[in-house]
């Protein structure tokens, strides 16, 4: 039996984890995973100004371990924080080592998108299933071809960017303002921005426009 690497895009209702209670659209920018310490560190954005309101679920809900950061910003409220490692959908998808590609979180439901072998997927689901109720899944063969290959820093910058306005024209936010969001140099965050700019052009002329 091949065994093929398959995307996966699943939406899930997680009854115990702050996202059930999430009433904005989130964006996850970026996980950091700590499972022997048991707590995973998420930067998320979200498409809301009531940081007041988000600060107080964020801090009250008993999967969430610390609240480090809340910054009301244009069109929005960044959220850096620690939540518990283990009973989450990132805990699973990180133990079973797949590729995660995004997350978002939308009318209280988690999606994820990630890739993973074939023969690992019932697994997967099984353990997802355990946590919360799994509202659908759609699979797809898994063609590298159609990733450009940005690393994590550029994710971010261009997540940040586009989520923000920065592509926008005209603007609504600077490149200073979200330097200063992501806690670097506005020059490295050009530098990260132009590179997955260049790299997602490249892609587009030989993959798409070819």
């Amino acid at each position: 039996m091949i065994n093929l690497i398959k995307h996966v895009d699943i939406v899930v209702s997680h009854e115990d984890c702050w996202t059930s209670h999430m009433p904005f659209t989130a964006y996850t920018i970026n996980l950091e995973v700590y499972p022997h310490k048991n707590y995973l560190r998420s930067r998320i954005l979200i498409d809301s100004m009531e940081n007041k309101v988000i600060s107080n679920l964020m801090k009250t809900h008993r999967s969430v371990i610390k609240v480090m950061k809340v910054d009301r910003f244009k069109g929005g409220t960044y959220v850096d924080f620690l939540n518990k490692y283990k009973g989450s959908i990132a805990g699973v998808l990180y133990d079973k080592e797949v590729l995660i590609l995004g997350n978002l979180i939308e009318g209280k439901d988690e999606k994820w998108s990630f890739a993973t072998s074939s023969k690992n997927l019932r697994e997967i689901l099984t353990e997802i299933e355990s946590l919360g109720k799994v509202k659908r899944v759609e699979t797809t063969d898994f063609n590298p071809i159609l990733y450009p290959n940005l690393t994590e820093w550029e994710k971010k910058v261009l997540t940040v960017s586009y989520s923000y306005g920065y592509l926008d024209y005209p603007r609504r936010a600077t490149a200073d303002e979200l330097a200063k969001l992501l806690g670097i140099s506005k020059v490295t965050f050009l530098y990260h921005l132009r590179n997955a700019q260049r790299k997602l052009i490249a892609f587009s002329i030989k993959n798409i426009l070819a």
